[in-house]
């Protein structure tokens, strides 16, 4: 989903040309300060009357490899833009319009960099946020209200994308399963009904099968009942959207829609159970509840520990680089992996208090 993201980002700024031209101007900006020394030294001169040793910002670059750079960039300028006002042998300096559309691209962008980061985690469940955080994102987007013109045609194409990339990931099977088994959002960040009926038609199944190979009785159907989920105006695009649908959900009566298919009774009295708070550790939830509901503990657990994105992945890949120098070649393969696992342990396992 990272790289969906991203994808979002190039592509609405692509899609409007006189953005991508303030941009390639911020960034040439940037390129003549970095490439002069005497010019950042000045940069550094005079902001050390102002700020403390160790605060002093210099100008970040745009790289089309990382992520979220561009934005870096465009923060980092729109920061500095009174200081770089006052040179006079820089190149033409960006007017007041443009720096009102660079402060809209900096509102518009900032909820993707904050989604990119918290998908990409992994020391927490992220399969399951995928489908809630594309539902936040949109709604978000929709209550931003751009000042400029380039603002608005940017928020356009970020909507559009958003639509077309990420709302397709409801009716994805495995994405739509994980998220009804986080006991922090189960239906309501779906806006499909279709979704959610697939989703827990197909868990009921495989929640029978399970129970067939463990040589139990399969638990006895009931009547599916799957709550609409009220259209939520008042969303942002960080987590605050969460909280509001819960008070919206909370304040309103769900209509149901009865279903031909049954689902198991420990299905449905988890879904009749009311949501945790979204601070809350749904694997925790789920080890808690092993010794009660043995078999959609063990389902739910398989599919929360699946990873949303491949940046997890990716870092180790990483790691492996810097675990396996060119002088120690001869490792094993065994020995590797417990040099990348040692790599990974956060250093408050390593600082043991005398």
């Amino acid at each position: 989903m990272a790289h969906l993201l991203n994808l979002i980002v190039d592509d609405a700024t692509r899609d409007n040309a006189p953005v991508l031209e303030i941009a390639n101007r911020v960034k040439a900006i940037v390129t003549y300060f970095k490439q002069s020394v005497n010019t950042m030294d000045d940069l550094r001169a005079e902001q050390e009357g102002q700020k403390k040793e160790g605060e002093v910002l210099t100008l970040i670059q745009s790289v089309s490899t990382r992520w979220n750079s561009c934005l870096d960039m465009l923060e980092r300028f729109n920061t500095l833009s009174k200081i770089l006002a006052t040179r006079g042998n820089a190149p033409d300096m960006i007017t007041s319009s443009e720096l009102s559309v660079i402060r809209d691209l900096i509102i518009l962008l900032t909820p993707f960099k904050q989604t990119t980061e918290e998908i990409s985690g992994d020391q927490y469940v992220t399969s399951s946020l995928a489908i809630p955080i594309a539902n936040l994102l949109q709604k978000g987007l929709e209550e931003v209200k751009p000042f400029t013109e380039f603002g608005v045609a940017v928020q356009k194409s970020l909507l559009n994308l958003v639509i077309a990339k990420l709302e397709p990931l409801e009716r994805h099977l495995h994405l739509a399963i994980a998220t009804i088994l986080d006991p922090r959002f189960k239906r309501i960040h779906f806006n499909s009904a279709l979704a959610v009926s697939t989703a827990i038609t197909a868990l009921s199944k495989e929640i029978r099968l399970e129970h067939r190979r463990r040589g139990q009785l399969s638990p006895e159907p009931r009547p599916t009942t799957t709550s609409i989920i009220p259209n939520s105006e008042n969303s942002s695009p960080s987590w605050s959207g969460h909280e509001k649908i819960m008070i919206d959900i909370a304040a309103a009566t769900s209509s149901l829609l009865s279903t031909s298919d049954g689902m198991p009774s420990e299905l449905k009295q988890y879904l009749d159970q009311p949501i945790i708070p979204r601070k809350e550790n749904p694997t925790k939830f789920w080890f808690d509840c092993r010794h009660f509901t043995p078999v959609l503990s063990h389902i739910a657990l398989k599919y929360l520990i699946t990873p949303a994105s491949s940046v997890s992945s990716e870092r180790v890949a990483s790691a492996v680089n810097l675990a396996v120098p060119n002088n120690r070649s001869r490792l094993t393969a065994e020995h590797v992996n417990q040099r990348v696992f040692l790599m990974s342990v956060s250093d408050k396992y390593w600082l043991i208090n005398k």
